[in-house]
């Protein structure tokens, strides 16, 4: 069964978490994904992302499973950091999707005839 892993990074403990959760849980009910996992962390964005938790999210997802998120930029400080890890995604068939900029990344598999 796909696993709905909804990644949360705050860089102080002064930003809402809390609000963001109720706005990926909405996301979720919308496209109908199901149980959705939170996991958290406080880092700085300019600390790499192969150095925080979602290295080891990413890791340990199937095809199939999806990455939800508030905004892209709780991904990675550098367009170029979440690029990689959008390549990343697509090479593993885990689908993305954001709350805000409605963003969806998602893994098809193509039949070709």
């Amino acid at each position: 069964m796909p696993r709905n892993i909804a990644y949360l990074r705050v860089s102080n403990l002064d930003q809402d978490l809390e609000k963001n959760k109720a706005y990926i849980l909405h996301l979720a009910n919308e496209k109908n994904l199901g149980k959705v996992e939170f996991m958290q962390e406080k880092v700085s964005g300019k600390v790499s992302w192969r150095q925080r938790k979602i290295a080891q999210v990413l890791e340990d997802m199937k095809k199939g499973d999806v990455i939800l998120l508030s905004e892209f930029s709780r991904l990675a400080q550098s367009m170029l950091e979440c690029m990689k890890i959008i390549s990343i995604t697509m090479k593993k068939g885990i689908s993305i999707y954001t709350v805000k900029g409605n963003w969806m990344i998602l893994f098809r598999v193509k039949s070709w005839r």
